[in-house]
């Protein structure tokens, strides 16, 4: 058996931090190799072999990378364009979920989902595709998370929030119950949201507030 993680950035290593936790526990002989385009083909970085995608294709069977493969990309923008070319050679995506996250048996979780540690996902929230969830994030009961976001380490999503997909939740972002935030919309760290926010935004402060339009949809520049 085998898993793939597809960047070997911080974010990726940490999702390898994961895999390995899992695979101790399980005790399973898998090999868990990364992809990297950036990186050249076949080198070694954090103990691990990483691959180009299109070597991947290569060296490995259809049946080796189908739903064996995770996005580890912190970027809302890159983790949709990673995920589209995925899906091109239609291949489906793993989830990777560390151990010590607490998620009720009603919650959904979409194909390609990360969970890292000591992550909480409350009853009948629902994630969809491709959706990172970080280090000690809190979703709430009925929370909605558009596909492709990322909910940052220690957010706190009230009950019944809505997040729209490729949305970025800064750290320690505090999401009031009800409110909705549109897709592409940035929420900056710290940031505190009683009020709804609308597509494509960035919004920073307590109580937040829309700053401008993310235009150039990069929340790590």
């Amino acid at each position: 058996m085998m898993k793939f993680i597809y960047c070997a950035g911080g974010f990726g290593k940490e999702m390898m931090d994961i895999a390995r936790r899992q695979k101790k526990i399980k005790n399973t002989g898998e090999d868990i190799f990364f992809i990297d385009d950036s990186l050249n083909d076949a080198i070694e970085i954090y103990q691990t072999r990483s691959y180009t995608f299109s070597s991947v294709l290569e060296k490995f069977s259809f049946s080796d990378l189908n739903h064996h493969i995770v996005i580890a990309n912190g970027e809302p923008i890159h983790r949709k364009n990673i995920f589209d070319r995925i899906m091109k050679n239609s291949i489906g995506l793993d989830q990777l979920i560390d151990p010590s996250a607490i998620i009720s048996d009603t919650a959904i979780l979409g194909e390609g989902i990360l969970v890292a540690p000591l992550a909480s996902i409350a009853s009948q929230a629902c994630l969809q595709g491709n959706v990172a969830i970080n280090t000690m994030a809190i979703v709430g009961h009925d929370v909605q998370v558009g596909e492709h976001t990322v909910i940052s380490s220690m957010v706190n999503l009230g009950g019944s929030s809505v997040i729209g997909r490729e949305t970025y939740i800064g750290m320690g972002a505090q999401i009031k119950e009800r409110v909705k935030i549109g897709n592409n919309s940035i929420v900056g760290m710290g940031a505190v949201v009683y009020d709804d926010i609308p597509d494509q935004v960035i919004a920073l402060g307590n109580p937040a507030r829309v700053m401008r339009k993310n235009t150039d949809q990069k929340v790590f520049k």
